[in-house]
């Protein structure tokens, strides 16, 4: 089974990484699938959360689900123009995000 987790990652990230959402999946096949959900957190301004969540279908039951947690060094700030809802702008600084590539062998 451990052989599947880094296909079934790698392809559910690679899913989620298009832009164009015409690709991404609108169900699940749970006859024998593994669905695999990806997010990122900022837990301060040294460190962020990567969370890995997974679902394992079989034969339309869910038979497993379990998540795996990393802290990761945080990218820091950057600088860039925010509104409010009044329409006023000023200069604010915003955590950087990690973005997702996945490659599928």
């Amino acid at each position: 089974m451990k052989i599947f987790l880094p296909f079934g990652f790698a392809l559910i990230l690679l899913l989620s990484a298009c832009d164009n959402n015409d690709d991404q999946a609108k169900t699940v096949d749970k006859n024998g699938s593994i669905e695999v959900s990806l997010s990122t957190a900022h837990l301060d301004s040294l460190k962020d959360l990567v969370t890995t969540h997974y679902i394992v279908w079989r034969k339309g039951v869910k038979i497993k689900e379990f998540a795996k947690t990393d802290t990761v060094p945080s990218l820091g700030k950057f600088y860039t123009e925010g509104e409010n809802d009044n329409g006023d702008t000023k200069s604010v600084d915003v955590k950087k995000d990690y973005e997702f590539f996945v490659t599928v062998k």
